[in-house]
């Protein structure tokens, strides 16, 4: 008999054992007489499990003048499986065995359907007043699986049914995935991959990994998982359980002793957890057993019990119910958290713990107990009351509520509220999740704890200050929430900067402040020079108070530095080429230091006394660093930069800075009213200065004598002077690498060829072309370089390998001028005079003439010129001659 018969011949009998448990006889439709159900009327059937043999339709139609039937498609009719009256909203109806998957409720006329009849689709179409189709799910430790339920790695002895009957696991196959097309096998293996499994005919399941994912003990009420309880609580305790596999198996508890003693029954209601969406509880009572740890193991009831999903909770009874309270350490400096822990309690409960005002380091602390742990709420109270406070001042304690999470909570203080003295905290009975008046608890322990003073360090501004410039001030404090910075002069010290908080690290930090104007009453100190002592303060001691004695500040938290201020000092300069700067780039880099300025004043006169002001800005480093900044047009007297370039010739450059009175000259620049800042020389030199039509040594003259000569006058100035000209560039000097000289020298064929010159022009900005030139004007080779230095000394190189002896030009071009040198390229150099070869010959021996690595022998060398032998002895002779001549005379 083949697989298909048997399914076939096992579906028959599970649908007439189903037949048979209906306890209506099956007629047929029969006409009858109109009814009080109508197509008003709904009916609801969810997908769901059978439940002790019933499924739950929900209807509105209760009277019952209606029945419920039950339906399933078998591929040609509906066969009607099962037929109730509707007299209630919620309908149980009777569906045993597994005859298909997907079922359709019906609500028809009372007695319109009867049991185990086979309905074609329009039979059903005129009889239904109202339908809901809904598919079967799982029923734990059922083993009967339907068309999209989903199974687990582990689990065995499963029947799959669809409509048409049986489904063999065979012909369940992967859909996707790297294990796409394998099929499914029993017991479902413990690593078979997860997804999707279907038939050819559309029948599927989907396998998933079993696993629990919560297993733990509560204390009954609560929602928090104990791991240590007391006798008060041992005999009032659940196990929660929650699983994925909630309709394929239950949860199986299991509760062993230290011994590993198997002690379920004594101590739990009922060892099964079971629910379809797999989140259950149940009783756990521990109060009659000995003190010690237990472990509850969660399982699956079934299959599902290998390693993979097994869980194992461990919870310790314990013989002690004392409330008490204790410190993680017995000193903690100021500032450093510190830890407590009550002990003793019952899970849930809350208790209160007190710290005593006579504690506080001062009435200026918002907080002593950190909402932190198990900590429910935080403040500061009287003990004859309930009411919570937000601040310390004019109250009795600081308390913390603490909530016991199985038989401890935990807390933490803050101890840089507290004084360095011992301190005593509190513990009181059990009380609300809230404030309780203190007066009506009892303490029922305390402990005591050491505090020492902290320490406040002040890295930055160090020992020396420059007036107006800016600073940043940092340090650390282990005892601080804020600092205050403080300076003094005198007998007190007057406040510079206030509350600049502390970090987690214990670290602050304010940048880029200007300590001689803060704006509050110590910033005065900053701008006189002298020495004096800065320091950093707790900001709780201090309160931002203006000034603190001596003795108050010392016995502070407090650190205290000498420091001494000074006047700050201008250097700056225009990057000239050569003392240059050409029309055609027309500007220039400036450079140097203004410590305590935000801008200096530039100023240029030229040789015919026109001249501009500019502002500089001055880093807050006190570095000045500009690049490119353009060398202005005259100033017109009206305040406008656009009279036409400078004249040619000697210009100055001044840089002028105010110095510690922040005023130019003696406060008062004419006819510019009240303003006395470096913008308002700016606008005096363009108006008034430009407009007096002065020749340069007057325009200099009227200058100095409102600024640094002015009387009282503390104005820093630097001139400069440059030479503005139109751009040039020369070729000065042509000779051989080996031999350096001035000048335009030979240089020998083979050798590398240096040609240098001047230029005042900008590098980077410029480049210089340099060609040799043949005598008609060709280009033979081709250099450019675009470095040089301020001296603007330029320097090129050429390899004159392929440069036959004879008369070349050198010219250079750096796009608007250019310069031409003649040079000779020999065949070999002279030697110098002192009997040194200065060509290519390389001997060891430094005689008259040199070998090729050989020694003299008095002749000429190998590589000597042709004909110079010879020639040397003419001119020998022709002096002989002549000396003859002149002796006969």
């Amino acid at each position: 008999m083949t697989n298909d018969n048997r399914t076939r011949t096992k579906a028959n009998a599970v649908f007439f054992s189903v037949l048979m448990v209906i306890s209506m006889v099956a007629v047929g439709f029969a006409a009858a007489p109109a009814a009080a159900a109508n197509s008003d009327n709904t009916v609801t059937f969810d997908d769901q499990p059978i439940t002790d043999g019933n499924v739950e339709v929900e209807t509105d139609s209760t009277d019952g003048s209606g029945d419920i039937v039950l339906t399933y498609d078998n591929g040609n009719n509906n066969e009607v499986v099962a037929v109730t009256d509707a007299t209630s909203s919620s309908v149980d109806v009777s569906l045993e065995g597994e005859v298909a998957s997907t079922f359709t409720a019906h609500l028809v006329d009372d007695g319109d359907v009867t049991n185990g009849t086979s309905l074609s689709d329009s039979q059903v179409s005129s009889a239904s007043l109202a339908s809901d189709t809904a598919t079967l799910q799982r029923s734990a430790g059922a083993g009967i699986v339907y068309n999209g339920s989903t199974i687990y790695q582990g689990e065995d002895d499963l029947t799959f049914v669809s409509d048409e009957g049986e489904v063999s696991s065979g012909s369940l196959q992967k859909t996707a995935g790297n294990n796409e097309g394998t099929s499914l096998t029993q017991p479902i293996p413990e690593g078979a991959a997860t997804g999707t499994y279907a038939t050819s005919g559309g029948f599927s399941v989907i396998v998933q990994e079993p696993r629990i994912t919560t297993s733990e003990v509560q204390i009954n009420g609560t929602t928090s998982d104990v791991s240590q309880v007391g006798p008060s609580s041992a005999d009032n305790l659940t196990i929660n359980g929650e699983w994925n596999f909630g309709e394929a198996e239950n949860l199986s508890i299991t509760v062993e002793d230290e011994s590993g003693t198997d002690i379920t029954g004594e101590v739990v209601d009922d060892p099964t957890l079971s629910s379809a969406d797999g989140v259950d509880e149940t009783g756990f009572d521990l109060g009659g057993e000995d003190s010690g740890e237990y472990t509850v193991i969660f399982e699956g009831a079934d299959n599902l019990d290998q390693d993979s999903v097994v869980e194992e909770y461990t919870i310790e009874l314990t013989t002690d119910d004392t409330v008490g309270v204790e410190t993680a350490e017995d000193t903690v400096t100021q500032g450093t958290n510190l830890e407590y822990t009550v002990t003793g309690g019952t899970n849930g409960q809350y208790h209160i713990v007190t710290v005593d005002s006579e504690d506080f380091r001062s009435d200026n602390i918002d907080s002593v107990f950190r909402n932190v742990g198990d900590t429910v709420e935080v403040g500061f109270a009287d003990t004859d009351s309930n009411t919570r406070y937000e601040s310390a001042a004019d109250r009795d304690v600081a308390y913390a509520v603490v909530e016991i999470d199985g038989t401890t909570g935990a807390g933490s203080i803050r101890s840089q509220s507290l004084d360095d003295t011992t301190v005593t905290l509190d513990v009181y009975n059990a009380s609300g999740d809230t404030l309780t008046e203190i007066d009506s608890l009892e303490s029922v322990d305390d402990t005591d704890f050491d505090v020492e003073e902290g320490s406040i360090t002040l890295d930055s501004p160090d020992s020396q200050y420059t007036i107006g410039s800016e600073v940043d001030v940092n340090g650390t404090a282990t005892s601080s929430d804020a600092v205050d910075i403080y300076a003094r002069d005198n007998d007190q010290w007057e406040l510079v900067v206030e509350n600049i908080n502390v970090d987690s690290s214990d670290e602050f930090e304010e940048e880029d402040v200007t300590l001689s104007s803060t704006g509050n009453q110590g910033d005065s100190i900053f701008q006189q020079t002298g020495t004096y002592r800065i320091g950093a303060i707790d900001r709780s001691e201090s309160n931002g108070s203006d000034t603190i004695q001596t003795s108050d500040f010392s016995s502070a938290t407090s650190v205290q530095n000498s420091i001494t201020v000074v006047e700050g000092e201008l250097s700056a300069q225009l990057e000239t080429i050569n003392g240059q700067v050409n029309t055609l780039d027309n500007s220039v880099d400036i450079s140097g230091n203004a410590e305590g300025q935000g801008q200096v004043a530039l100023v240029y006169v030229d040789s015919r006394g026109d001249v501009a002001a500019q502002t500089v800005d001055v880093d807050s480093d006190g570095t000045i660093d500009i690049d490119d900044r353009s060398i202005p047009e005259a100033a017109d007297g009206d305040g406008n930069l656009d009279d036409g370039e400078f004249s040619e010739g000697t210009v100055t450059a001044h840089f002028i800075s105010v110095s510690r009175d922040d005023s130019v000259g003696d406060g008062q620049l004419p006819s510019q009213g009240s303003n006395d800042d470096i913008s308002a020389l700016v606008t005096w030199v363009n108006d008034e200065v430009a407009e007096r039509s002065l020749n340069a040594e007057q325009a200099r003259s009227l200058i100095t004598s409102e600024t640094t000569e002015d009387t009282a006058s503390d104005d820093l100035m630097i001139t400069q002077s440059f030479r503005y000209t139109e751009s040039q560039t020369t070729v000065d000097s042509v000779y051989p690498e080996e031999a350096q000289a001035d000048g335009i020298n030979p240089v020998a064929s083979g050798e590398t060829l240096v040609a240098t010159g001047m230029t005042n022009l900008r590098p980077d900005d410029n480049s210089i072309t340099v060609e040799i030139l043949n005598e008609n004007g060709d280009s033979l080779e081709i250099s450019s370089t675009d470095e040089w230095e301020t001296t603007g000394q330029w320097t090129t190189t050429f390899d004159t390998s392929n440069l036959e002896p004879g008369t070349y030009t050198v010219e250079s071009d750096d796009g608007e001028n250019t310069d031409r040198a003649e040079i000779e390229i020999v065949e070999e150099r002279q030697q110098a005079d002192n009997g040194t070869d200065t060509g290519d010959d390389t001997g060891d021996d430094t005689g008259d003439d040199t070998a090729d690595n050989g020694s003299s022998d008095g002749g000429s060398t190998d590589g000597s010129t042709p004909g110079f032998g010879a020639l040397v002895a003419l001119v020998a002779l022709i002096a002989a001659a002549l000396l003859a001549t002149r002796r006969n005379n």
